[in-house]
């Protein structure tokens, strides 16, 4: 009896004015979350006032007086909440989290259900939800963030200021959508008149000496310009390339996000057409393509971080299947 007397009871205040106009009850709360959004005592105390409001599993997203609000209700794993509390002898919690003025953002993708407001929309990735409002106008090629990008034609995201960045999510064209950004780029090419042509695109450092980086890539060739820089790139072209190390696949542990995408090509008479390798998980998708006098092999990260496990079977595949050097033996 008393079940079903607290039950109709929090049925009843889910349907509380209170409930529907959140600020309108409190304008020093909503000048709060104006200010400081980002405050816990702040969503403390939004949770104190309006946490019996939030009565559904899963998220709710909400826009009031230009605010949006994110609820959550987790019973599940409800140990990044806020406000604990037992529900049906289970530990639950309520969070919340304010975005002011926001038109778009991304938060953790979780496989709790959600609903949000007829205008909002949503696109994920494997570990993010991107919602925007889609009567919102955004500015061509901004990334979540607000600021503009450039795109080059390898994949190579900039700002204003010319420093990459790898975005996860792009609105262009008319839409938000999702992007791997290139971060690594090892490409040789033999032409036919016997000039080549190399380019490397790193977020390692690279020597800005020539002869630095010809002893860092094994370079022995008759002739051979001087390397020409960009951000997070060197290019460079000679003539009767005799050798050149081929860059091994090594797993840097201390990088924020390995997200987005790697490449290696190569373009030589030497190279053979066989099967294709491919592999494909939650986490990654490999290919390298085999054919007459070309390689192409491309990685694409859909994750933050990969595991120990999923890179030690990368490295492994990849230096397996690519040469570590070319070289030109004698005609």
């Amino acid at each position: 009896m008393f079940s079903f007397l607290f039950a109709l009871f929090l049925a009843v205040s889910a349907e509380n004015p209170v409930c529907q106009l959140r600020f309108e009850t409190d304008e020093e709360l909503y000048k709060s979350i104006a200010l400081h959004s980002d405050d816990i005592s702040v969503r403390r105390n939004y949770l104190k006032k309006f946490g019996p409001c939030i009565m559904e599993e899963g998220i709710k997203i909400i826009e009031e007086r230009n605010v949006v609000i994110v609820e959550e209700l987790d019973c599940v794993n409800p140990l990044d909440g806020i406000e604990f509390f037992f529900r049906n002898k289970k530990l639950c919690s309520r969070s919340v989290t304010f975005y002011p003025s926001k038109k778009v953002f991304k938060v953790k993708k979780k496989t709790a259900p959600f609903s949000i407001p007829e205008n909002w929309k949503h696109i994920e990735t494997a570990e993010t939800t991107l919602f925007y409002d889609s009567t919102a106008k955004f500015e061509e090629n901004s990334d979540t963030t607000g600021q503009i990008l450039a795109k080059s034609g390898d994949g190579i995201f900039t700002n204003h200021l010319g420093k990459v960045i790898h975005p996860e999510f792009i609105y262009a064209k008319g839409n938000w959508e999702k992007v791997f950004p290139l971060r690594e780029l090892f490409s040789l090419k033999i032409n036919k008149d016997d000039s080549f042509e190399v380019k490397i695109i790193t977020e390692n450092r690279l020597p800005y000496e020539k002869k630095e980086l010809f002893e860092l890539l094994g370079i022995k060739a008759d002739t051979a310009g001087e390397p020409f820089f960009a951000p997070s790139s060197v290019s460079l072209k000679g003539k009767g390339l005799k050798g050149i190390r081929i860059p091994k696949t090594e797993y840097l542990t201390d990088k924020k996000s390995d997200h987005g995408t790697y490449k290696i090509s190569l373009y030589y008479p030497e190279l053979q057409k066989k099967e294709a390798v491919t592999a494909k998980t939650e986490n990654y998708e490999l290919e390298i393509i085999f054919s007459d006098g070309l390689l192409e092999a491309k990685l694409t990260v859909f994750v933050k971080k990969l595991t120990p496990e999923d890179a030690l079977k990368i490295k492994t595949v990849i230096n397996r299947e690519i040469p570590a050097f070319f070289v030109q033996t004698a005609k």
